[in-house]
């Protein structure tokens, strides 16, 4: 049975329904759960540290200078935010990286498949070279998630593009269709653009995801035994 590591969405968990969607298609899905999202990024313990000093900072001005020294405070906070909003970015991004090369080196892998945020992880690790193999990315958010970390926007490595498969809603009002457009131009990926909104809500359903995946690793229903017979 091929074996599917899911990198699920910014918001979402590894069994929202594109896992479940995979598992009726016949695959067996691997996927484990991101330190991401607002409220998991409020329990990391570096998030912590800055709420606390920054609580800390705002009692500290107003006892020692009153009013005055609470607006001084949070106007300091407010510049200091405009730095630390990035780098705990890039920290929730690189955790959850993390996560997937834990996953990749304790489980057999077959085809990558993620969504949005996900999708910027999956990027990442073809980037890194902790994944080479076959990789469905559903409109990935790999330039929201670096602009939000001030980080360079990731390209596709060339060597492995050809058996990279972008999907893209047309009415995707969260990331641009024109990122996936651009992510593939001059490389040997495929981008397939669906009429759909952004969680490919009607589009990604078993038999789609399936054929998805048949495209990215260049086989058939009937040319790849390992493949789950159509449901």
């Amino acid at each position: 049975m091929t074996s599917v590591l899911f990198v699920h969405g910014l918001e979402s968990g590894p069994r929202g329904s594109k896992t479940l969607n995979l598992e009726a298609a016949g695959f067996e899905v691997v996927a484990g759960q991101m330190p991401c999202g607002q409220k998991r990024a409020l329990q990391d313990p570096v998030a912590i540290a800055v709420l606390v000093a920054s609580l800390a900072a705002l009692v500290g001005g107003a006892l020692n200078r009153g009013a005055s020294g609470f607006v001084i405070a949070a106007v300091s906070l407010a510049v200091l935010q405009r730095f630390v909003r990035p780098a705990l970015m890039r920290r929730m991004f690189h955790r959850s990286v993390a996560v997937q090369e834990r996953l990749l080196k304790a489980h057999r892998v077959d085809v990558v498949v993620g969504s949005s945020f996900g999708g910027a992880v999956a990027l990442e690790l073809l980037n890194r070279g902790a994944w080479k193999g076959p990789t469905v990315l559903l409109c990935p958010a790999h330039r929201l998630v670096a602009a939000r970390g001030w980080s360079p926007s990731p390209t596709l490595p060339p060597a492995l593009a050809a058996h990279v498969v972008v999907v893209h809603g047309q009415q995707d009002e969260t990331v641009p269709p024109a990122h996936s457009r651009s992510l593939i131009k001059g490389t040997a990926a495929e981008l397939i653009e669906v009429n759909d909104d952004h969680r490919l809500s009607t589009t990604a359903t078993p038999e789609n995801l399936r054929a998805w995946i048949r495209k990215a690793t260049g086989t058939t229903a009937q040319g790849d035994a390992s493949f789950p017979p159509a449901v």
